[in-house]
């Protein structure tokens, strides 16, 4: 049967930008390395491949390691924390490969935590969990033994459990919640508001880039954050407005200001779910530019 490239690209999109995504956790990287991708395959005979699929995943896997390799020298370089570039849902952005992230649940949180692990660790991990590829696969496509793979896969598992990560959570009307009264603590200066909604423990994560006014390190404490939010909100309030979005399949927060979005807030909650354990916002412009569409 002939293979054409468009149905190809049209079959494979989605699946390879949603790959390319969470090994990077940049949209325009991933949108980069997919095009590439194509771009590639368009010179050569694809007749002449038998497992498409698997073909385009061990290209798409290999330019994202390159990649990795490469931001670990940015990211060095880079003003202040990293954070990933979040993804708003479809209705927000008219895009269908967001509907892919937000149908996924990539949640925010877990895309921080996938930052603990190196290249190769974060390569099998995704492969295995996102794309449910066998150890056997997985060491085709790296080209390494499957025994390998498998210690790769644990010791990433062993670090994103060290690092907090509690397994898929799915939004739950208390993490609705949350985000609502997390939004009217900013928006009225309540700071015992807001210290309530938090973990003694929780820490805020703020990435400008350097490109705006961020803070430098985490801050930490539930009575620092409240602290950091009433002196930085006052000098929002007259000019920008918040709303609730879903932000990678989970709720988050969306500031806007004169029409123009400034700034996304996205939460993890505690294992009882109760309160806020992490608060991760992204001021960066370089990294919203791609929700300004």
């Amino acid at each position: 049967m002939t293979v054409h490239m468009g149905d190809v690209y049209r079959e494979y999109k989605s699946l390879l930008f949603s790959l390319a995504y969470r090994m990077t956790g940049s949209v325009t990287e991933a949108e980069d390395i997919v095009q590439d991708t194509f771009l590639a395959l368009a010179g050569t005979d694809i007749q002449d491949i038998h497992h498409v699929k698997s073909y385009l995943c061990k290209a798409v896997t290999n330019r994202c390691l390159d990649v990795l390799k490469s931001a670990r020298w940015k990211r060095e370089q880079y003003v202040g924390e990293w954070l990933p570039e979040p993804m708003l849902d479809a209705s927000a952005t008219n895009d269908p490969l967001h509907t892919v992230i937000a149908e996924e649940s990539v949640s925010y949180g877990l895309l921080v935590l996938l930052e603990n692990l190196s290249p190769p660790e974060r390569a099998v991990y995704v492969l295995r969990t996102a794309l449910d590829y066998e150890y056997s696969e997985i060491a085709a496509m790296l080209e390494k033994t499957e025994a390998g793979c498998r210690k790769l896969f644990s010791r990433a598992g062993q670090k994103l459990r060290e690092a907090g990560y509690q397994g898929a959570v799915p939004q739950s009307n208390r993490s609705t919640r949350l985000v609502e009264q997390l939004i009217h603590a900013i928006s009225q200066s309540d700071a015992r508001a807001l210290i309530g909604l938090l973990t003694n423990d929780s820490v805020l994560v703020s990435d400008g880039g350097g490109k705006v006014r961020a803070a430098l390190r985490p801050i930490f404490s539930d009575e620092r954050i409240a602290a950091f939010w009433m002196g930085v909100w006052p000098r929002w309030a007259s000019r920008a407005t918040m709303q609730i979005r879903s932000i990678n399949g989970q709720d988050g927060i969306a500031v806007f200001s004169e029409g123009e979005l400034k700034m996304i807030i996205q939460i993890t909650m505690n294992e009882e779910e109760e309160r806020i354990k992490h608060m991760y916002m992204m001021v960066n412009p370089d990294k919203l530019a791609h929700l300004q569409k």
